[in-house]
């Protein structure tokens, strides 16, 4: 095994399908055991995490010369979740479709407003367009870091309309700092109807996570 540097949009199966190793396989290698104990979901991985892949390269078709060869290739997919509300309460059982993944099918969000659908590795983003509501947005595909890292945290409530970069300028942007994201923070405590402090704890991350939706 040979440590491999995650980049950000970087997860497990999108590593998978491209190096050729079993996903399953690599995540519950004993290399592994560390990374798995602070990752409980290998589809969120932090960009600097380490994981131990296989040294062996991707294994090379067979190709028979001047005969035809047939292949099919079977590319995994990642399950995509995001709760979408409009003044804090869910846009429920609202049609939708996703533009990015080959088909115009469309879909209902659930009663809780929970926009869900699977999506091929290779894909990086997609746009989700609302059929009889006024709203379209892009979502990055895998591209969420985990819910016990700052970054993570701060694209939740971004995502939720609470935090964001601040315009400086035309076309300008600056991240905000500390006292904004507890201010964000607070905001989402108040709302949710948890301890305002400002601060992140178990209960707070755990009301995060069901009112993000991943």
């Amino acid at each position: 095994m040979k440590p491999y540097v995650i980049k950000h949009g970087d997860h497990l199966l999108k590593l998978a399908h491209l190096m050729g190793f079993d996903a399953d396989k690599v995540w519950n290698d004993g290399a592994n055991a560390e990374l798995k104990a602070a990752r409980s979901d290998p589809t969120m991985l932090q960009a600097g995490d380490i994981l131990m892949v296989p040294d062996e390269p991707k294994k090379q078709l067979d190709l028979k010369h001047e005969e035809k060869n047939d292949y099919v290739a079977k590319v995994p997919k990642i399950a995509v979740s995001v709760a979408v509300t409009d003044d804090d309460e869910p846009l429920a059982n609202e049609a939708y479709v996703v533009e990015g993944l080959g088909d115009d099918t469309e879909r209902t969000t659930d009663g809780d407003g929970m926009v869900s659908f699977e999506a091929p590795v290779h894909v990086r983003e997609v746009t989700v367009r609302f059929v009889n509501v006024d709203l379209t947005f892009r979502l990055g595909v895998g591209e969420l870091d985990p819910i016990d890292t700052d970054a993570g945290v701060r694209m939740r409530l971004t995502q939720l309309g609470l935090y964001g970069p601040k315009l400086a300028g035309e076309d300008q942007y600056v991240e905000r700092d500390d006292s904004q994201l507890a201010a964000a923070i607070a905001a989402f405590q108040s709302r949710s109807g948890l301890e305002v402090t400002g601060e992140m704890d178990d209960a707070t991350r755990e009301a995060l996570l069901e009112a993000h939706g991943s």
